[in-house]
């Protein structure tokens, strides 16, 4: 495929969709993006728990949870952090693992993150919670800029906001900067998370929102948007580098354009011309005739004046030229999770690419008849009301999404399908699919020797439930190769530091191992290592017999953080398999979880009469997201200990709120050191500030 696009003239080469992870309503991850999306699930419903008595929308579930630990950060700074940091936190790590990368890789990548709103913000100013925390958990910037500190990525770190179009014009950068070279790998990202009525509010004074709750797309019906929220997060890399990995690819990018309207009846009025010269760029660029086009993922929002605008730009640049019993299908997902603005994009492209990877086009929602404006026979246009495999055209399969900011800022994205395997595993249907694309050219299977199949967690608790999930997968897809299933654990996942090392000869005797280690079990002869680096592993005694076989050695040696080659332990033929993704231990952190860590000024804190040395140890565990009592160097300096400037503040304001004191801003470069802080605090020399 991709040399054919090549040949009529793409102003670049293709990228390659190699992960993907999602949080949508109705769906906590890709795969129940996906069943939802094939059954025709709608997600809309009023608002509940924090949202209670909202109108009709698209909410996500637990807006509150996040695994702090896992991400290092401590209670007081999560409940400061926007929502939106969060959930794209956590699923930047799924989809690195989702596309066989270590999230603790780091490397050249680059992060484009698509937003509109700060609703959260918003709430931390109304509430007066504002400390050192305040600004890295609520300015825009550090959606992108949190995703490349905590991963190591030293590509570009952007944050694009050109309203509903952010996220697929976040796409557009993404492809720019892959193809200068100034990343390798590209992290894109879109988010929205509608917090207060506010927001609900300010559309509804626009005349825009549905009083139906529902959204109907190009239907007579249409009376307004429907608001949705969630997130995506996409990993790109350029094609020809996805093949020489043998990454799994979705499907390919093959060219994005961007523009806007110029003006226009108003500000936010969608003009014709705009999205047609938009169009016509975007094909251009692709190297594709735009006749050839099977599917089109509309902005598609449902409302009386961009509906008519957007299907006759379709019909002026896609319909022309098509046969009346061969129309241009579109759909739109909007229909099924609302309209999620900032992330509006993103939601329409895992859509289609899912759509692609599985050949197979979902339902479209609330469509009876055509909007009396849209004139769909004469465009050459048929919206999809019903679950349908591709049309059957010879060629590549190429589509496309489209995203429209109130602003006028548009964007659309030219796909492609993944590039076909000369050999696959010869199989049918959905799962089918998945296994040919993922599988490289079929091999034989290895002998049943003895192998190690890692896991690891930030705490027992997740290790334990990373067990349980693998053991489910294993007996949902028994043609998983053991030694695929090592690979993949040794070398596509975080090795993180409460550490498993499962040793099996065939998969009925790892999937009873992993079932014993969910259960509690720590091990079991030489079949089950736990531990953590730098400690010896532990092991029930074995009954003498047992050899000391090679996959334990190498299971060992993980355990206890030692390098090893695990492309020799598990031999050339061996490919990464899909496991399953990381089981986040989540926990509310919400504004009034957040405790007041500013300096007192009413003077009613009470005097300190405990022991600084319990305050400091204790308040400086705290900020670095440790547990209480964790033993910390008193001689290292608080730079050495992980505390930023940031958390230098923090830790200062802390000590001044539990004092009762206003302590000076150089208290931690006067006394850089626990020991030489709490030996000041004894001794009353805090720079003239009398401590109690």
């Amino acid at each position: 495929m991709t040399e054919e696009i090549r040949m009529t003239g793409a102003s670049g080469e293709p990228v390659a969709v190699v992960g993907m992870a999602c949080r949508f309503p109705g769906a906590d991850d890709l795969d129940g993006f996906w069943r939802m999306l094939r059954r025709g699930g709608d997600a809309i419903g009023p608002g509940t728990g924090l949202r209670d008595g909202r109108r009709p929308g698209g909410y996500l579930r637990d807006v509150e949870l996040f695994d702090a630990e896992l991400f290092g950060i401590s209670p007081h700074e999560a409940a400061l952090m926007d929502p939106q940091q969060r959930l794209l936190l956590e699923l930047c790590w799924h989809a690195l693992e989702d596309a066989r990368i270590p999230p603790t890789a780091g490397g050249a990548t680059g992060v484009f993150v698509g937003s509109c709103s700060d609703d959260y913000a918003l709430l931390s100013r109304m509430s007066g919670a504002v400390d050192a925390y305040t600004m890295t958990g609520t300015a825009r910037t550090f959606l992108a800029n949190r995703l490349s500190y905590f991963f190591r990525f030293t590509g570009p770190s952007t944050v694009v906001d050109t309203g509903q179009s952010s996220s697929l014009t976040a796409l557009d950068q993404a492809l720019g900067s892959l193809r200068r070279g100034e990343c390798t790998t590209a992290v894109v990202a879109g988010v929205q998370l509608n917090l207060t009525p506010t927001g609900d509010r300010l559309i509804e004074e626009l005349g825009a929102m549905s009083p139906t709750g529902r959204c109907h797309t190009f239907d007579a019906r249409a009376d307004g948007i429907v608001r949705g929220e969630g997130a995506g997060v996409l990993v790109l890399k350029p094609l020809e580098a996805a093949v020489a990995a043998g990454d799994r690819v979705y499907c390919t990018v093959l060219a994005t354009a961007v523009n806007n309207d110029g003006g226009g009846p108003s500000l936010t009025t969608p003009t014709q011309a705009a999205q047609q010269n938009l169009l016509a760029e975007a094909y251009r660029r692709a190297g594709v005739d735009p006749a050839g086009v099977a599917y089109v993922e509309l902005h598609g929002t449902g409302t009386k004046a961009g509906d008519p605008v957007e299907a006759r730009a379709l019909g002026g640049v896609l319909g022309r030229g098509r046969l009346a019993d061969r129309p241009l299908l579109v759909g739109s997902v909007k229909t099924n999770i609302g309209h999620l603005e900032g992330a509006a994009g993103i939601a329409g492209l895992i859509k289609t690419a899912a759509s692609l990877f599985h050949r197979e086009l979902p339902p479209t929602l609330n469509h009876r008849r055509p909007h009396p404006d849209i004139d769909l026979d004469g465009l050459r246009l048929r919206v999809t009301t019903r679950r349908r495999a591709w049309p059957a055209d010879e060629g590549p399969l190429v589509c496309g999404v489209s995203s429209f900011g109130l602003g006028g800022t548009n964007a659309h994205a030219v796909l492609g399908e993944a590039p076909r395997r000369e050999a696959g595993v010869a199989a049918s249907g959905a799962e089918g699919a998945r296994r040919e694309a993922a599988a490289p050219a079929s091999r034989a299977r290895v002998s049943d020797e003895p192998v190690p199949v890692l896991l690891s967690g930030h705490t027992e608790a997740a290790l334990r439930d990373q067990a349980a999930r693998l053991a489910d997968r294993l007996e949902r897809h028994d043609e998983a190769d053991l030694r695929d299933v090592g690979l993949a654990s040794a070398t596509t996942r975080a090795a993180l530091p409460v550490r498993a090392a499962v040793i099996a000869s065939e998969r009925a005797e790892l999937v009873t191992r992993l079932r014993e280690l969910a259960g509690g079990a720590s091990a079991d002869g030489a079949t089950i290592l736990t531990g953590r680096p730098g400690a010896e592993p532990t092991a029930r005694p074995a009954d003498g017999n047992e050899p000391v076989t090679a996959a334990a050695t190498a299971g060992a040696a993980f355990v206890l953080g030692k390098p090893v080659d695990w492309l020799a332990v598990y031999g050339p033929q061996a490919r990464p398999a899909d496991l399953p993704l990381y089981p986040f231990q989540r926990r509310p952190y919400w504004l009034d979880t957040a405790t007041p860590t500013g300096p007192a000024t009413d003077g009613s804190a009470p005097p300190w009469s405990g022991d600084p040395l319990d305050l400091v140890l204790d308040l400086t565990a705290e900020i670095l997201g440790r547990a209480p009592g964790t033993d910390l160097d008193l001689d290292a300096t608080f730079t050495d200990l992980g505390l930023d400037s940031r958390m230098a503040v923090a830790l200062r304001t802390a000590v001044a709120r539990a004092t009762g004191r206003v302590l000076p801003t150089t208290l931690l470069f006067d006394h850089p050191t626990p020991a030489a802080l709490i030996e000041a605090l004894r001794s009353d020399d805090t720079k003239g500030h009398e401590f109690r």
